[in-house]
């Protein structure tokens, strides 16, 4: 009995504070009317607004009330009435206005924490007021909270690294890898999106929500060979632009579709020319075996990506690539030459590369070294990768160990296998790093 009545009183009590937050809770557009908001959404606001504390954020009087540009947001926070006015593009450009007033005087509040303000912005954002409402669901709040602006792809690293087969190490290695939505904020697409998400909604079982959004992204490697080279030469290694649809299933699970190019940006392509900069290098007392360096490598590619979180720790990551031999952006591919260093086979890319399987493992935040809470471990990544023409013929193994080393997310990082720069991508190589790896949220 005593349980029951605690259900009912749980139940009643989460009616209240929904009809509160139903009266608490009002949003206007720029022409008056109300979009719709779900009373789960008013409660979920206002929850989360009451984390925002206005005494960490820098204050202004205005000498007028704000005009709503686009939507106005009020709600009671602490005894006064706060409004948020937000532009259409709020989630891109943060471009909003927070203000409380009292009889004639507006106070603004600028430069406020941003982590209570994300999810709500979201929901005030992309509410509908029609009855078509697409943009209000769970994950659509936490994915445009974290991916609407410019945000990471893959890891962006800086190391010192070293490779067996590179006559200059260890040498300075730095990725950069970011990504950015396309038409994130244009209606049409919304719809699409919406339309998309029901598709997939329909298509899989169970209640799981989707949202589909298309992007943009590159990947750039550079090394730098300071102190082992004449004048510390920073040399192209990889250049990779994507474009691609990513159905998200949570804001660290989902699917990719993509077309993709990848090449290192050099421009040797025939044995004279590799045979004139090797004298060049000779010339000025280094290494012939630099002039390697310039070989041009280029593919286009198709690809899909899956990577889901099974819990807090565990994470999986499935990556598969068809090299294309003639693509839309690179032309005929560019590979190993049989002139290169007296080779009597062909030595395809696909050989090498196009599978890859990866298992990440994050440690709890309580697995510090003993005695010291600013030394702790972070991650454990495994990534196994082989080529789709002679399956397991050749296999390439990445292991990454990563802590947080006094804020710093510190890296040690192993490779034994293929492809350790696009140039020697079928040259078996053992290789080492050490660096930090750097990701937006």
């Amino acid at each position: 009995m005593q349980f029951i009545k605690a259900c009912v009183f749980g139940l009643a009590s989460l009616t209240a504070a929904g009809a509160l937050a139903q009266d608490a809770v009002q949003l206007i557009d720029d022409n008056g009317q109300s979009p719709q908001l779900s009373e789960l959404d008013r409660l979920y606001i206002a929850t989360r607004l009451e984390q925002l504390d206005l005494a960490q954020c820098q204050t202004r009087l205005l000498n007028k009330q704000p005009r709503v540009v686009y939507r106005q947001l009020t709600l009671q926070h602490n005894g006064q009435n706060l409004h948020i006015n937000v532009a259409d593009d709020v989630m891109r450009t943060r471009n909003l206005v927070i203000y409380t007033e009292s009889g004639k005087e507006w106070r603004e509040y600028y430069a406020c924490p941003q982590d209570p303000l994300l999810p709500a912005l979201a929901i005030i954002a992309t509410a509908k007021v029609s009855g078509q409402e697409i943009g209000s669901n769970d994950i659509r709040q936490k994915v445009l909270a974290r991916h609407t602006q410019l945000s990471s792809h893959e890891p962006t690293e800086l190391m010192i690294r070293t490779d067996s087969n590179n006559p200059s190490h260890p040498y300075l290695d730095f990725t950069l890898s970011l990504k950015h939505p396309l038409f994130a904020n244009w209606e049409m697409l919304e719809q699409l999106q919406a339309k998309g998400a029901d598709v997939m909604e329909a298509l899989i079982p169970g209640d799981q929500e989707y949202l589909v959004q298309p992007y943009l992204a590159f990947t750039g490697r550079f090394s730098q060979y300071i102190g082992t080279r004449q004048s510390s030469p920073v040399m192209e290694r990889r250049f990779n632009p994507s474009l691609f649809y990513r159905i998200w299933s949570s804001d660290d699970a989902w699917f990719d579709a993509g077309l993709a190019h990848e090449s290192n940006g050099q421009r040797i392509n025939t044995q004279e020319a590799l045979a004139r900069e090797q004298l060049d290098y000779v010339a000025r007392g280094e290494d012939a075996q630099f002039a390697r360096d310039a070989l041009s490598r280029g593919w286009d590619y198709s690809f899909i990506d899956w990577q889901r979180s099974w819990n807090s720790q565990w994470q999986t990551h499935l990556q598969l690539r068809h090299y294309l031999s003639d693509g839309p952006l690179q032309g005929k591919s560019e590979e190993y030459n049989l002139w290169e260093d007296g080779g009597r086979q062909a030595r395809p890319r696909s050989a090498y590369d196009g599978v890859s399987i990866s298992l990440q493992y994050n440690f709890n935040r309580s697995r510090c070294f003993v005695g010291t809470a600013f030394v702790c471990f972070n991650k454990l990544d495994v990534k196994q990768e082989t080529g789709y023409s002679g399956l397991f013929k050749h296999n390439t193994t990445t292991v990454e160990f990563t802590t947080d080393f006094f804020g710093l997310p510190v890296q040690l990082w192993s490779r034994n296998g293929y492809a350790s720069d696009l140039v020697d991508y079928y040259r078996y190589t053992k290789s080492w790093g050490l660096g930090i790896e750097l990701r937006t949220p």
